[in-house]
């Protein structure tokens, strides 16, 4: 049973909500992970004085940008996925409306002929 559009609006303007407050909670970690990288602000810099500790916490760190980068990739390819079958359907409706017109049959005199 198809839903009523009115709902299936609601769900669209959620799932819209959802995937551009996740898309932006995921940017801002992403880019406060390529900031801490670039400016090698590691946590525990200079306490961390023997190499296998330093890797670990560089790995942590490449580790939690690789999760965040992950998850704006999935808010934005909901946000796509959501707007493209929006615009399909809206595009599908007008198209189906624009084929149930009665086309006019242009005359050469410029006047619309009378269908029977």
């Amino acid at each position: 049973m198809p839903l009523p559009e009115d709902r299936k609006k609601v769900i669209r303007i959620a799932g819209l909500a959802v995937s551009v407050l996740g898309l932006a909670v995921a940017a801002a970690a992403l880019l406060n992970f390529v900031r801490s990288v670039a400016h090698n602000a590691i946590e525990g810099g200079p306490a961390l004085a023997r190499f296998p500790e330093y890797y670990r916490q560089v790995g942590a760190y490449y580790a939690r940008g690789f999760t965040t980068g992950f998850f704006a990739c999935y808010f934005l390819m909901m946000l796509a996925v959501i707007v493209g079958t929006w615009v399909d359907e809206v595009r599908r409706s007008r198209r189906a409306a624009r084929a149930a017109e009665t086309p006019a049959i242009p005359c050469l005199s410029g006047q619309q002929a009378i269908l029977e």
